[in-house]
């Protein structure tokens, strides 16, 4: 769930978003803090919400999706590549901003994963690089992020294996920060 943290970084209070949408604060406060699902409110509640915030409502949606992982992004990324094609999906993935959209919410992992993958796959492609997100590029997560089978090893078997996969890793990601072994 980002909303709350998407509040935070642009320093906007539920009182503010309750206020400016003309919306119950509890309300407001409910959907931030997880404890009511954006899906079942009235569509113009959400509406107002979105609107008070700058946000699309499936902008809104998106950061209010308790259920969404950043695994399953991940997984979903990967599974995209290998049903579209390298090309259809680098092709999809510019044509559809996915990177300035999940930029834009703040949801920097999915935006550094998009943009790594799209030039590891321009890499493998022999395709130029995508200048437009060279200020996106100056930018890495705070501390690596590791896939979860490397974690969830890690504490069931107790063993590190965090130096084996960053030796693996692929060179894109490891830019921003993120340890991906795997793509295709």
């Amino acid at each position: 769930m980002y909303i709350k943290q998407y509040l935070e970084d642009n320093r906007i209070s539920i009182y503010k978003v309750a206020n400016s949408a003309a919306v119950a604060y509890p309300t407001v406060f409910n959907i931030v803090n997880g404890k009511v699902d954006i899906l079942n409110c009235a569509l113009g509640v959400v509406k107002k919400i979105a609107d008070a915030l700058g946000l699309t409502i499936d902008e809104l949606i998106t950061l209010c999706d308790k259920n969404r992982t950043f695994e399953l992004f991940r997984g979903e990324q990967c599974h995209l590549v290998k049903r579209m094609g390298e090309l259809n999906y680098v092709i999809e993935l510019l044509e559809s901003r996915k990177i300035d959209y999940y930029w834009k919410l703040a949801m920097k992992t999915e935006a550094f994963y998009l943009l790594a993958m799209l030039d590891y796959l321009s890499r493998r492609n022999n395709l130029p690089i995508c200048e437009e997100y060279n200020e996106i590029r100056k930018y890495k997560l705070e501390k690596p992020l590791y896939p979860a089978d490397i974690e969830l090893s890690g504490k069931l078997l107790g063993k590190d294996l965090h130096k084996k996969a960053l030796k693996k890793a692929i060179p894109e990601f490891l830019d921003y920060n993120i340890v991906e072994c795997e793509v295709l």
